[in-house]
């Protein structure tokens, strides 16, 4: 009778185990991968729960030796369900004297993409200039290549963007955002390194440098929101027809936009900081850039500007006002 009585307290003390696996695996998604693998432990139907877990995310970070994080790493892949992958994070370290190379993380983006992920997000630690960057072309080429790509959203640091992005194996994507990234791009060059995404509805560009002066052009034509912060081109030209939301957040001296078509446009954020006393040269120069700037945001409803600040100074609700 004693054996009874212990063994329903606890089959009641025990609610983990009796939760429908679905709810499980949407509680595990939420940690990361080594967190959802350790807490398996909690119930015994656990144990194998993180197999099935549509997320994964993993993190250089919580281990000492990159040999350990490799190893996890690959383990983890082979050991687990192929089915039911939905989002991949992998966020590297910031050295490469410990044996880093590009396999783990190519081997990553393979896995991702063979599995039918939607979601990845590809995190590299090291500096935009350092000889540890991740180049696209070496890390997406092979992997983009096949027809069932079917990521649609894309997040990248630490990346340099060379001839192969927006390969045509992107043709699904919807999202994309990149940070600290390098373009590379001949003297005098014309990029539009956005043309093969089709489907690209929401861009976002933070810290973008080029290694030479060129001219960027971003041509969307289902695109509805465009963020750029930080972003030093010679010259930007912006095609998008759907656009409804425009932010820059740059240097009153990097403001090089024209061109822009953006007849749909329903809201701008326009922030500025720098220097505000120039010399005569100078301040010819950036009042024609922001000349240039607001011709192009003649069609929106309203427009915040900012100064130094996330604190508007001053808010235009018609175009009229930009035309004044």
């Amino acid at each position: 009778m004693n054996k009874k009585r212990k063994a329903g307290k606890e089959r009641r003390r025990d609610r983990l185990s009796r939760l429908p696996e679905p709810i499980i695996h949407h509680i595990l998604s939420f940690l990361a991968t080594r967190s959802a693998v350790q807490t398996s432990v909690l119930s015994r139907s656990w144990r194998s729960a993180w197999k099935h877990v549509p997320v994964l995310d993993f993190s250089q970070h919580s281990f000492q030796r990159y040999s350990s994080f490799h190893r996890y790493v690959g383990n983890v892949l082979s050991l687990r369900y192929p089915l039911n992958l939905r989002k991949v994070k992998f966020a590297d370290g910031e050295r490469r004297s410990d044996g880093r190379d590009d396999s783990l993380v190519i081997r990553v983006i393979q896995y991702a993409l063979s599995h039918d992920a939607r979601h990845l997000v590809i995190d590299n630690a090291n500096d935009v200039i350092s000889p540890d960057i991740y180049r696209f072309s070496d890390l997406f080429g092979s992997a983009t290549s096949s027809s069932n790509c079917n990521l649609e959203t894309l997040e990248l640091e630490g990346f340099e963007i060379d001839s192969g992005f927006g390969s045509p194996g992107f043709r699904m994507l919807t999202s994309l955002d990149l940070w600290t990234c390098l373009v590379a791009c001949g003297e005098e060059e014309v990029l539009e390194p956005f043309s093969n995404f089709p489907c690209l509805k929401h861009l976002s560009l933070r810290d973008l440098i080029n290694d030479h002066p060129g001219l960027m052009k971003i041509h969307g034509l289902e695109l509805l929101s465009l963020k750029l912060h930080t972003v030093k081109f010679y010259r930007i030209e912006i095609d998008a027809p759907k656009l409804k939301f425009f932010g820059i957040w740059d240097d009153v001296e990097w403001l090089y936009y024209s061109n822009l078509s953006l007849p749909s446009l329903d809201h701008a954020d326009i922030g500025l900081h720098g220097k505000l006393r120039f010399d005569e040269e100078d301040k010819e120069c950036v009042a024609l850039q922001l000349i240039n700037l607001f011709r192009g945001l003649q069609n929106a409803k309203s427009l915040n500007l900012y100064r130094d600040t996330t604190i508007p100074v001053t808010t235009l609700v018609t175009a009229s006002c930009i035309h004044k």
